[in-house]
C-alpha cells in the first residue's frame, strides 16, 4: 500500500442505499472527482455481480424457487467479486464484469471493462453492501404480501440471512470505507423507483406498471427496512435523504454536518 493526501491506497468504499438513492450517481461523481486531483479510480455496481439464470436455476433447485429471481444475498457470484478484490488489493490488473439487465445476464467477457495494475480507489454500490445479517427473531413473521404468498413458512427469508450472515460478512470486512444513502424510509423506494420508470417510458415508451413497480420492490423491503435502522451506526459516513433526495444531515465518524 501506498498513502497519499492523507489516504492509504489500495481503498476499497462500498456505497450502500436503497433502490433510486442515487448510489451510482454518487459513484461516478466521486470517480471524476478523485481523477481530477491525479487518483485512479474506477466504479462498479453489485449488479454486475449477478449469477446468471441457469446459475440462479441452480439455487432455486436446492434452496428454494425464489432464488430464480436476482436481487437478494445469495444471487451474487461472490468468487468473481472476490476474485475483483483480491486482485484490487494487492495492485494487480483486473477486469470487471458488465451484466445487462435487459437480457437477464452478464454480457460476453470479451466486453468487460479491463483495469490496469496499481488502482488506486475500487468503488462499489449497491443496495445490501455492508449489510449485516437480521437478529433471527425478526424473521418470524412477514413483513408484506410477498413473504405472505411466497414465503409462508420463512424458509426463503431464513435461507437470505444466513447467506448474508455465512457469505457476504467476507466480503463486507475487506471494506476500508462504507458509505450509506439513507433514505429514512422504505416507503420512498416506491416513488423514487416509480419515478425511473415513468422517465424510461418517455424515453423509450418501455416500463412497468405502478403496480408492477410496486410488486417489484416487495421482495427488497425486509432487508431495505433492516439496513435503514442498522447502516447508520455501521456506515462511516451517513448521508441522510429528504423526500426529493436533497441532503439534510452528513453523520461520520467525526461527528455530524446539517446543510
Amino acid at each position: 500500500m501506498f498513502s497519499t493526501g492523507g489516504f492509504s491506497y489500495p481503498l476499497l468504499v462500498g456505497i450502500s442505499g436503497v433502490q433510486g438513492s442515487g448510489k451510482s450517481t454518487l459513484s461516478y461523481s466521486l470517480c471524476k472527482q478523485l481523477r481530477g486531483v491525479g487518483i485512479t479510480c474506477k466504479c462498479v455496481s453489485l449488479d454486475d455481480f449477478y449469477l446468471d439464470p441457469e446459475e440462479r436455476a441452480v439455487l432455486a433447485s436446492k434452496f428454494h424457487p425464489l432464488f430464480q429471481q436476482r436481487g437478494l444475498p445469495g444471487t451474487h457470484d461472490l468468487q468473481l467479486l472476490q476474485d475483483v478484490i483480491s486482485r484490487f488489493k494487492r495492485g494487480a490488473a483486473l477486469i470487471l464484469p458488465v451484466f445487462d439487465k435487459s437480457i437477464d445476464r452478464k454480457l460476453p467477457k470479451s466486453t468487460w471493462r479491463k483495469v490496469d495494475a496499481g488502482l488506486q480507489v475500487l468503488i462499489i454500490e449497491g443496495w445490501c453492501m455492508g449489510l449485516e445479517e437480521q437478529p433471527s427473531d425478526e424473521l418470524a413473521s412477514p413483513v408484506n404480501q410477498f413473504e405472505q404468498e411466497f414465503d409462508k413458512d420463512g424458509s426463503f427469508r431464513l435461507k437470505v440471512n444466513q447467506i448474508l450472515c455465512e457469505e457476504y460478512q467476507a466480503i463486507f470486512s475487506q471494506l476500508d470505507s462504507l458509505i450509506y444513502l439513507n433514505g429514512m424510509s422504505f416507503d420512498r423506494v416506491y416513488q423514487w423507483r416509480l419515478q425511473q420508470e415513468h422517465v424510461l417510458k418517455a424515453s423509450n415508451g418501455k416500463g412497468m406498471s405502478d403496480e408492477q413497480v410496486r410488486q417489484f420492490i416487495q421482495p427488497f423491503q425486509r432487508l431495505s427496512a433492516w439496513g435503514i435502522r442498522s447502516l447508520p451506526r455501521i456506515a462511516d459516513i451517513e448521508v441522510c435523504l429528504g423526500e426529493n433526495r436533497e441532503v439534510l444531515q452528513i453523520n461520520t465518524q467525526l461527528g455530524e454536518y446539517t446543510s
